[in-house]
C-alpha cells in the first residue's frame, strides 16, 4: 500500500517521493487511517520508525487552515526543529508551522503567532510562558500530539503537560507517541482522551536493536581504551558516527584528544549540556550535513536527536543502565536501514554488558583487534 492509498493527498505523496520515501512504515500504515478518521490514539513506536510522518500527514489532511489548530508538545528543542523540518519539506504552501522553545528570543515567536500559525510545535515551558502572556490562545485547538511522552516524563515535564492540556477547552483529537509506557502515561491518555482511544503497539525499541549489527571489544585496562578505539576506526572505516560517553568530562577530554591527533581523518565535535542553544543547533546542523562526521555526546545531551544515515554508534563508555544502551543504538538502523553498534567494555565492566544482553534478549558478539576483517560491517546500509 502506498501513501495515496492511505488517504494522503498527491502533493504530499510526491513530496515524500522526492526524499526517497515511497512506502509507509508499519507505524504509518496503522496510525494514518485511524488519525484521518479522528480517532484518539496511544502508540508505542520506537525511535526511527517514521512516527513523525504518522501524525503530521493526517493532521495536514484534516486542517482547516485556521489559527492554532494543532499543538505538538515535545521534550526537546531539537525534536521541535526536526518536526518543523518534516512539515517544511512537504512544501505545502498552505501550511504554516513554527517551532517554539526556550533559549531563543520570544519576540520572534510572538510575531509568528500574531501573524497566524496552523501547527505549533513546542516545548512545554515556552508554551506555558506564551500562554500566560496571553500571546498564545488554546481555545481553538483541534489536534494535540504528545511526542516522546516517556522522555517528557523522565525530564520532569509532567506537571507542565497536564497544565497545558487543562487549558484546552475545545474538542480535540488526542495523540500520544512513546517508546515505552507506564501507568502514568496510560492514565494521562485515559484522562485527556476521555477514555476513548486506540492503543497501537507498533514495535518497541528492541526491534531497532534487532536491526543493528552489534558487537563489543573487551579491554584489559582503561589506559588501552583510546588506542583500541583508534584501531577500530581504522578497521571499520565508519563514515558518519556518533560516540557516546558517560560524562561531560570524558566528552571534553576525548574531543580534545582526537582533535590533537596528526592525520586524523575525522572532523570532531561534541554536544553537552554546557552549550548554548545556538551552539547546539550549529553543531547538529554541521553533523547532519556531514561537515562533522564524528560527534561525541552524553546520554542527556543526545536526547531528542533524530539524524538519519548514522552508520555507526560507538559506546566509548558502556552505559551503566541497560535502557540507555537501547536508546543509544536506536540512533542507527533508522527507517529500516541497518547500522552498526560497537561497545568498548573494560573487563571489570563486563557485568553491565550482561545486563544489556538480558534486557535485549540477545547475545552481543565479541570481536578482537586480531579478528579477521568482515567487510559486511563497512557499509551497513543494505
Amino acid at each position: 500500500m502506498n501513501f495515496t492509498e492511505l488517504g494522503i493527498n498527491e502533493h504530499n505523496a510526491n513530496a515524500l517521493k522526492k526524499v526517497n520515501i515511497n512506502k509507509p512504515t508499519p507505524v504509518q500504515l496503522k496510525a494514518i487511517p485511524l488519525i484521518l478518521k479522528g480517532q484518539n490514539i496511544m502508540a508505542q513506536a520506537r525511535t526511527g520508525s517514521g512516527k513523525t510522518l504518522a501524525f503530521i500527514l493526517p493532521i495536514i489532511e484534516n486542517l482547516k487552515f485556521t489559527r492554532n489548530e494543532a499543538l505538538i508538545l515535545v521534550p526537546t528543542r531539537e525534536l521541535a526543529n526536526q518536526i518543523y523540518e518534516v512539515v517544511r519539506d512537504l512544501g505545502d504552501s498552505r501550511v504554516k508551522a513554527f517551532p517554539i522553545y526556550g533559549g531563543v528570543s520570544i519576540n520572534n515567536q510572538i510575531n509568528k503567532l500574531e501573524n497566524g500559525i496552523n501547527i505549533i510545535i513546542g516545548t512545554p515551558g515556552r508554551i506555558i510562558d506564551l500562554y500566560k502572556r496571553r500571546k498564545l490562545r488554546l481555545n481553538e485547538i483541534k489536534f494535540v500530539v504528545v511526542d516522546e511522552a516517556d522522555r517528557m516524563f523522565d525530564m520532569g515535564f509532567t506537571p507542565d503537560v497536564k497544565y497545558i492540556l487543562n487549558q484546552i477547552h475545545s474538542d480535540y483529537q488526542f495523540m500520544l507517541f512513546s517508546a515505552t509506557f507506564d501507568n502514568r502515561i496510560r492514565e494521562l491518555v485515559k484522562k485527556y482522551s476521555k477514555n476513548s482511544f486506540e492503543f497501537l503497539n507498533l514495535s518497541r525499541d528492541h526491534l531497532t536493536v534487532g536491526n543493528t549489527k552489534q558487537f563489543y571489544y573487551l579491554i584489559d585496562r582503561y589506559g588501552d581504551k583510546l588506542k583500541t578505539f583508534l584501531k577500530i576506526l581504522r578497521r571499520e572505516k565508519p563514515d558518519h558516527l556518533l560516540v557516546f560517553v558517560n560524562t561531560k568530562r570524558t566528552a571534553s577530554w576525548l574531543s580534545k584528544r582526537l582533535k590533537s591527533l596528526d592525520n586524523f581523518i575525522y572532523n570532531v565535535d561534541l554536544i553537552s549540556g554546557d552549550l548554548s542553544q545556538y551552539q547546539r543547533e550549529k553543531i547538529l546542523k554541521a553533523f547532519k550535513a556531514h561537515k562533522i562526521n564524528l560527534l561525541i555526546a552524553t546520554d542527556v545531551a543526545a536526547r531528542g536527536l533524530d539524524i538519519n544515515n548514522i552508520s555507526h554508534v560507538f559506546n566509548y563508555d558502556i552505559p551503566k543502565f541497560p535502557e540507555n544502551y537501547v536508546h543509544r543504538i536506536g540512533r542507527t538502523s533508522r527507517m529500516n536501514k541497518r547500522g552498526v553498534a560497537i561497545t568498548l567494555c573494560l573487563k571489570d565492566e563486563y557485568e553491565y554488558l550482561c545486563h544489556i544482553e538480558g534486557l535485549i534478549d540477545k547475545e552481543i558478539k565479541e570481536k578482537t583487534i586480531y579478528s579477521p576483517v568482515n567487510t559486511q560491517y563497512h557499509n551497513p546500509f543494505y
